[in-house]
């Protein structure tokens, strides 16, 4: 009975012992599948994204903090909001003077006259030579070939809606012309200059951010979304973190982007409107993404109910 009990028990830690070798090969062979399927999805090389203007897109402003002082893009948080702007100096940088006429301060003067008289075509001016200074940013040494006097600029709204050309408009609301013909907006009709020019620079409007900056991820990219909240004791109020998963695809770009763009902002932006921003601080190879804290719960929940209706 001895000479049993010791064969049974060795029979029993042999099976024990190839349970536990066979595990042991089971997690290696996924977690090698794993890291295969990782170098895959993160050495790809994705084409660009276009924004997406009725619903959500992230974009990168560029705006690293060991260039602070430097950059063309800054993000001014207060009110429980994030506000885009461009910088002096990211103005000054495009409106050199020594890049010809279109770049210089009366071109700059004449912009800035027709987002006075009226933001929205002021903005579509202004359009293109963002795009130059996001181009000089990201080092395309053809950058200031996206502007020229046969740039199409597209005034108007809806039905009354036509296109015309970047040296049209800034003939008409440069000095000679100075927009006279032209009534100035008001605050319904997107927004006066004196709303949008603000101390800190000039505030970019959410439409002509998605237009002219880095695309990171869409709507598309996104699996499901849900609310987390907690409270602040201290400031007598709630904060709100967003988890947002991520796709295959969306994971992909993100840790693309993440690793070549520490430290900058990425800015939410669904149906034209800017739902928060948050700076870059690690590199992230995962797939779900945490944003927060939140100070606007109805931002944070707009955002949320944007991807999972979208799945839906």
């Amino acid at each position: 009975m001895g000479d049993a009990a010791k064969r049974m028990a060795w029979t029993r830690e042999r099976g024990t012992l190839k349970l536990l070798i066979g595990f042991v090969a089971f997690l290696a062979l996924w977690f090698a599948y794993g890291k295969v399927r990782d170098q895959q999805l993160l050495s790809r090389h994705w084409p660009a994204l276009s924004p997406d203007p009725s619903g959500l897109t992230v974009v990168g402003t560029l705006d690293g903090r060991e260039s602070i002082g430097r950059n063309m893009f800054h993000i001014i948080e207060a009110n429980l909001t994030s506000r885009p702007e461009l910088t002096d100096f990211g103005w000054n940088s495009i409106f050199t003077g020594t890049d010809g006429p279109l770049f210089s301060d009366q071109a700059g003067a004449a912009i800035k006259q027709a987002i006075k008289m009226d933001s929205r075509t002021g903005y579509r001016m202004l359009e293109p030579y963002l795009r130059v200074g996001v181009a000089r940013l990201s080092g395309d040494p053809n950058a200031n070939a996206q502007v020229s006097r046969e740039t199409p600029i597209t005034v108007g709204e809806g039905s009354a809606a036509h296109q015309t050309t970047l040296g049209a408009l800034l003939d008409k609301y440069g000095a000679g012309g100075g927009g006279r013909d032209v009534p100035e907006s008001d605050s319904s009709e997107g927004g006066s200059g004196s709303e949008r020019e603000v101390e800190h620079g000039m505030a970019i409007p959410a439409e002509t951010l998605i237009r002219v900056c880095p695309v990171v991820v869409t709507g598309a990219q996104f699996t499901d979304a849900w609310l987390e909240e907690h409270d602040e004791p201290l400031l007598g109020s709630k904060t709100y973190t967003v988890h947002l998963g991520l796709t295959d695809e969306g994971r992909s770009r993100f840790f693309q982007w993440s690793h070549n763009h520490l430290n900058e902002h990425l800015v939410f932006v669904l149906n034209n409107t800017v739902i928060t921003a948050g700076r870059i601080k690690m590199i992230l190879d995962r797939n779900d993404w945490e944003i927060g804290p939140l100070r606007d719960r109805q931002a944070a929940e707009s955002l949320v109910n944007y991807i999972n209706d979208r799945r839906r």
